[in-house]
């Protein structure tokens, strides 16, 4: 089992030496910049964009599981002396409004536009 680690170490350490030696000639002029074709720089893009919208729900999710208990003291002072609490949007509001710009900004075609 140990030989197996070992060896995993040994691949990762070359893979590391042999990036760390292109991104140094890269920087020095002694080799070319690896170019990235137009559509892998539009996957990267989109891929970007997808993590971002789904940390922002997975976010937004957490909150409508576990509320805020401030929030909820809030409600129940304003309730008991009676009072008008603010207005403002639900956990749950926020969530589907969170979901609602993410559909828009990735367009009717894709799975978060549906």
């Amino acid at each position: 089992m140990d030989g197996l680690n070992l060896k995993k170490f040994a691949s990762d350490a070359g893979t590391l030496f042999t990036r760390a030696k292109q991104y140094t000639e890269e920087k020095f002029g002694h080799a070319d910049k690896t170019e990235l074709d137009a559509h892998f720089e539009n996957l990267l893009q989109r891929a970007d964009n997808t993590r971002q919208w789904t940390e922002s729900i997975l976010s937004q999710t957490e909150s409508v599981l576990q509320p805020n208990p401030n929030m909820r003291m809030e409600d129940y002072f304003y309730q008991k002396l009676d009072k008008k609490k603010p207005t403002r949007l639900t956990n749950v509001e926020i969530l589907g409004q969170t979901m609602i710009d993410a559909g828009n900004g990735f367009g009717p075609g894709t799975g978060y536009g549906e």
